[in-house]
């Protein structure tokens, strides 16, 4: 059989049919249900993230901050973070957010585990950050002044406070 000026054995021709028809037979054309369970969660408590955040914002109410999220689908991240630094205004929110129903797990976690996946790049800072979980997401409260281990973009951070709904993370399957 001729095709595109060249001459090809019939078997050849039936032999790359076959692997395109395998190939084409073994894609998978069901939706991920996780995936699809995910999603539908994190639409249901996208407002409320957003309102913590905003809290949380509200609360700190330091001179020059920032505070945005960014929602990937399946898993949503935001952080409340500036340039002052105030020790005191960390422990009120601390007591705040518990009083609100935040329950604190930081001493029954694995914290070396947790901090791998947060934006903390020091053993050091691990040492002093509060685990707060709620409504399966998670609140990392970090006690210590960040200014050599957290950087943006606008300034050095000093202070962060970062809000997470992340089916990795131990918040997310916890019974509370």
């Amino acid at each position: 059989m001729k095709i595109g000026g060249k001459e090809y054995k019939l078997s050849t021709i039936l032999f790359v049919v076959f692997i395109v028809i395998f190939f084409i037979s073994s894609i998978d054309l069901k939706p991920n249900e996780k995936r699809e369970t995910y999603q539908q969660e994190l639409i249901e408590v996208e407002d409320w993230l957003i309102s913590e955040l905003d809290d949380i914002a509200r609360f700190m109410n330091f001179k020059e901050s920032d505070h945005r999220y960014f929602n990937r689908d399946v898993w949503y991240t935001s952080r409340y973070v500036s340039p002052e630094y105030d020790k005191y205004k960390l422990s009120r929110l601390y007591s705040y957010l518990i009083e609100k129903g935040w329950l604190d797990i930081t001493s029954r976690v694995d914290k070396d585990e947790y901090i791998a996946k947060t934006s903390s790049q020091s053993e050091e800072t691990s040492k002093y950050v509060h685990i707060l979980c709620n409504r399966k997401s998670t609140i990392f409260i970090y006690m210590t002044d960040m200014q050599n281990d957290y950087i943006i973009d606008l300034f050095k951070a000093r202070t962060l406070v970062e809000l997470k709904y992340d089916y990795n993370l131990p918040c997310y399957d916890l019974n509370e």
